[in-house]
C-alpha cells in the first residue's frame, strides 16, 4: 500500500474550501496539528479517520492511495477481522467492488467478494435478529411467527419439504459438474446437497462418478454417508472402519470420521477422532477439531472442557496464523464469557 495520506488529507481540504484551523477545529485538534499531517511528519490517529473522512467528504479508503490489488486485500481482510462493517464502509465496499466487476482482470474476484460482502452482512443481521427473535417467542410462546423469526435467524431446517429442499441448488451443481467433471472436488458438494435432501441414489451415481476421476478417502466417507442416510447404520460404519484402515495416518479422514460419529451422538468416539486429528495435522493447524470438541461439550455439560477447547482455538490462531486481535480471536472470546457465565448459572 502506497500512503500519501497527507498530500491526500491537503488536496481535499481545499477543494472543500476548508483552512487548516477550521478542519483542525472540527476534529477538536489545532491547526499546527493538520499542518504536520499534510507535511508528513505526523499521521492523524486511527480513531480520526472516521470523522476525519465525513469532513472531507470521502470515504475512509479514498483518504488512501491504494492499489485494486491492495484495496481487494483490504476488504478480504475486514471481511474477517471485523464482526459488523460500518455502514460507511460497507457501502464504500459494495460500490468498489460493482465498479471493479466491470473489469475484465478483476471480474472475478470481486464478484466473490461482492458475494463474501452481501453473506457477511446477512450474517450480521442475523446475528442482530436472533436474540431480539427468541426474546419475542419468550415473551408470546403461542406466536408461531415468532417460532418462524428464530428458525430463520438461526438458519434452522423447517419440518416443510417444499421450504427445506435444496432442489434448485442442487440443479446448479448438477450443471456445473457436468461442465467440470474432471475436478474431484466438485462432486462433494453436489454430494454433500443430494444427502441432505435424501436423493441417495443420485449420491450413489455421483459418487461413482467422482471414483473414475480420482478414489481418495471421500469415497468410502460418502458410502457410509449414503448408507446413514438410508438408515444403515451397520454398512454406514463398515465404510468408515474401511476408510480409517487405508488411511491411518491421514488427519483429514479422522476429522471426518469425528464429524460422522458426532452426527451419530456418538460422543466419545467423536472427540477421540478429533484429538487425533490434531496429532496428526501438520502446522499451522485449523481450529475446527476443537470448536468441535468444544460444542460437544458444552452439549454434555462439561464446561471446562469446552472453555478449555476454545482457548485451544486461540492458542493456535496466535501460534500458528499470527492472528493477534480480530473477530476470528474475539468470537472464542465471547464463547468462553458466555460459557463461563453458564458455567455461574449452572452450579
Amino acid at each position: 500500500m502506497q500512503l500519501e495520506l497527507g498530500p491526500k488529507i491537503r488536496q481535499l481540504r481545499l477543494q472543500r474550501g476548508m483552512t487548516q484551523e477550521q478542519l483542525g477545529a472540527a476534529l477538536g485538534l489545532s491547526a499546527q496539528a493538520v499542518s504536520k499531517w499534510e507535511n508528513q511528519t505526523t499521521m492523524p490517529d486511527i480513531q480520526l479517520l472516521p470523522e476525519l473522512s465525513v469532513l472531507l467528504g470521502v470515504t475512509i479508503d479514498a483518504l488512501f492511495s491504494m492499489t485494486d490489488e491492495s484495496r481487494m486485500a483490504r476488504i478480504e481482510n475486514r471481511l474477517e477481522d471485523v464482526r459488523f462493517l460500518p455502514q460507511q464502509e460497507f457501502e464504500a465496499a459494495e460500490q468498489y467492488l460493482r465498479e471493479q466487476r466491470e473489469e475484465p482482470q478483476h471480474k472475478a474476484r470481486a464478484a466473490l467478494l461482492l458475494a463474501r460482502l452481501y453473506n457477511k452482512r446477512a450474517q450480521e443481521y442475523h446475528d442482530l435478529a436472533k436474540p431480539l427473535a427468541r426474546e419475542a417467542l419468550l415473551l408470546n410462546p403461542e406466536n408461531k411467527g415468532a417460532h418462524n423469526a428464530v428458525f430463520d435467524a438461526e438458519n434452522c431446517v423447517y419440518p416443510d419439504w417444499n421450504a427445506a429442499n435444496r432442489w434448485q441448488t442442487i440443479e446448479f451443481y448438477q450443471d456445473f459438474v457436468a461442465r467440470h467433471p474432471e475436478n474431484r472436488v466438485n462432486y462433494l458438494w453436489l454430494m454433500d446437497l443430494l444427502i441432505a435432501d435424501g436423493r441417495t441414489e443420485e449420491a450413489r451415481t455421483a459418487l461413482r462418478q467422482m471414483e473414475r476421476v480420482e478414489y481418495t478417502y471421500h469415497v468410502p466417507l460418502y458410502e457410509g454417508l449414503i448408507a446413514k442416510a438410508e438408515g444403515d447404520h451397520p454398512r454406514a460404519m463398515a465404510c468408515w472402519d474401511r476408510m480409517m484402515g487405508e488411511y491411518t495416518v491421514l488427519w483429514t479422514a479422522w476429522f471426518c470420521r469425528g464429524d460422522c460419529m458426532a452426527r451419530l451422538c456418538r460422543y466419545d468416539e467423536a472427540v477421540d477422532c478429533y484429538r487425533r486429528a490434531m496429532e496428526l495435522q501438520p502446522e499451522p493447524k485449523y481450529v475446527d477439531a476443537p470448536e468441535a470438541i468444544a460444542q460437544i461439550a458444552e452439549i454434555r455439560g462439561d464446561y471446562d472442557l469446552a472453555i478449555g477447547m476454545r482457548e485451544t482455538c486461540m492458542e493456535i490462531l496466535r501460534r500458528d496464523c499470527q492472528i493477534t486481535e480480530g473477530e476470528l480471536l474475539e468470537v472464542h472470546r465471547r464463547e468462553i464469557t458466555r460459557l463461563r457465565e453458564k458455567q455461574r448459572t449452572a452450579t
